[in-house]
């Protein structure tokens, strides 16, 4: 068949419209005649197809979040969940499943970097946008952030360097790691991921004037840097490593979908194996080795016990385990049904809904405990500063969770079309 064309396309095609559309033509394809192209365009990248697997667990640990968030703030058990000592096992399998959210938004972070390059955009373009909504994140974090936490202007203290912070800082830190081979970003992630346990060895105080880095990297507290006090609860060390790690699992996304579901799911077998290893052997990785008491049944619990602030190793393989096991297990959905559907959405616009979530949470603080009868300045605080009396047991924190969820979905739902419908940089951010 012969190609008629205005443009600089092929001059042969045999009987492919497809191949011609590949190309930008316009073409009109008539039995026994010939094949016009009259109005040439440029070659365009196809558009990245999104993964439902990805915005379905993206919105699950969302989801999960905002239950752990409800808990402080409504739970009326409120000693530590996590010490075997002292909680009941509803309590510790619901605090521990919250574990799994930080590494998941670390994770996907780095893998979305990966997949935008997938979708045609250059590593330069790429990179400027992971540094400046770096930036956008710890602006947030320092601002509407830390007012939706405590619902007043109080900054006695200093800032608090929380999870968006970390996000933010180790977003700007990817942006300069895409510009090596996926081979040393690898080295870079096993190094950090791997090593950041070798600090416990070094006492806090042996730092000197550096003591302010040590906090920032590896430690959970407050200090102060240029006469400003601060409170560190989310330390960049190991979570930049789980970002960039995220960003060098992106080769396993361009397989055939069996390829791939096998990688993540044996990839994320092994991370649970070597934890098991390490934690069952009591070796390196945890600077708080579990044990049991015979006299308290469920000190068995202590072995999923591992150290979150900062992150340790074995911490880390613990969470990334079930999470990569369940990308490939969610690989498979190809329409999501109607719970799934609600994952889409809060994945879809994550930091909308984190921002969105915490001041529902905490307008129902205080329209709830007005309600019952507490002053509201008493509820313009962080909830470690709630009334004693305050708040639910764990059923009553699950119906506010689901009330949460009920009131951000419809807004996550229109700021999802909105971002559609207006290609905006801003509004990418979220």
């Amino acid at each position: 068949m012969r190609l008629s064309t205005t443009g600089r396309f092929p001059t042969r095609i045999v009987n492919c419209e497809g191949v011609l559309k590949s190309f930008g033509a316009k073409a009109v394809f008539l039995p026994g005649r010939e094949v016009v192209n009259d109005s040439p365009s440029p070659v365009i990248a196809p558009k990245r197809e999104r993964l439902p697997s990805i915005d379905i667990l993206r919105g699950f640990v969302m989801a999960v979040m905002a239950l752990d968030h409800v808990r402080d703030y409504f739970s009326l058990d409120r000693g530590n969940w996590m010490d075997p000592t002292q909680t009941r096992v509803e309590l510790f399998l619901t605090r521990w499943f919250a574990q799994l959210c930080a590494p998941a938004f670390f994770l996907l972070a780095g893998l979305g970097a990966y997949l935008s390059l997938s979708g045609g955009k250059s590593k330069a373009t790429v990179a400027r946008f992971l540094a400046t909504r770096g930036l956008f994140l710890i602006l947030l974090d320092l601002t509407l952030v830390r007012i939706a936490w405590d619902f007043n202007f109080d900054y006695e203290g200093g800032p608090w360097f929380i999870v968006l912070t970390c996000l933010g800082a180790s977003m700007i830190v990817l942006a300069g790691l895409m510009f090596l081979s996926t081979f040393w970003v690898v080295v870079f992630s096993v190094a950090i991921i791997g090593g950041s346990n070798l600090l416990d060895r070094i006492p806090e105080a042996q730092w000197g004037r550096l003591e302010p880095l040590y906090a920032l990297l590896h430690s959970r507290s407050g200090d102060e840097l240029f006469g400003i006090d601060f409170y560190v609860s989310y330390s960049l060390l190991p979570w930049v490593g789980i970002m960039s790690l995220g960003y060098a699992i992106g080769p396993i996304f361009r397989m055939e979908p069996p390829r791939r579901r096998r990688c993540l799911f044996l990839l994320g077998f092994g991370f649970l194996l070597v934890f098991a290893i390490l934690r069952g052997l009591r070796l390196y990785g945890d600077p708080r080795p579990w044990s049991t008491d015979p006299d308290n049944p469920l000190t068995y619990l202590a072995f999923l016990r591992t150290k979150k602030y900062p992150a340790s190793l074995q911490h880390v393989l613990m969470t990334l385990g079930p999470l990569l096991m369940a990308l490939a297990l969610l690989d498979r959905v190809k329409t999501p049904g109607m719970i799934g559907r609600w994952f889409v959405q809060f994945g879809r616009a994550p930091l909308f809904f984190y921002l969105l979530h915490l001041y529902v949470l905490h307008a129902l603080v205080v329209l709830i405990g007005s309600v019952q009868g507490f002053p509201p300045q008493e509820l313009f605080v962080l909830y470690s500063g709630l009334p004693d009396g305050f708040g639910f047991r764990l059923p009553g924190v699950f119906v506010i969770w689901l009330v949460v969820l009920a009131i951000c979905f419809p807004l996550c739902k229109w700021f999802d079309r909105l971002k559609r419908r207006n290609q905006s940089v801003w509004l990418s951010y979220f």
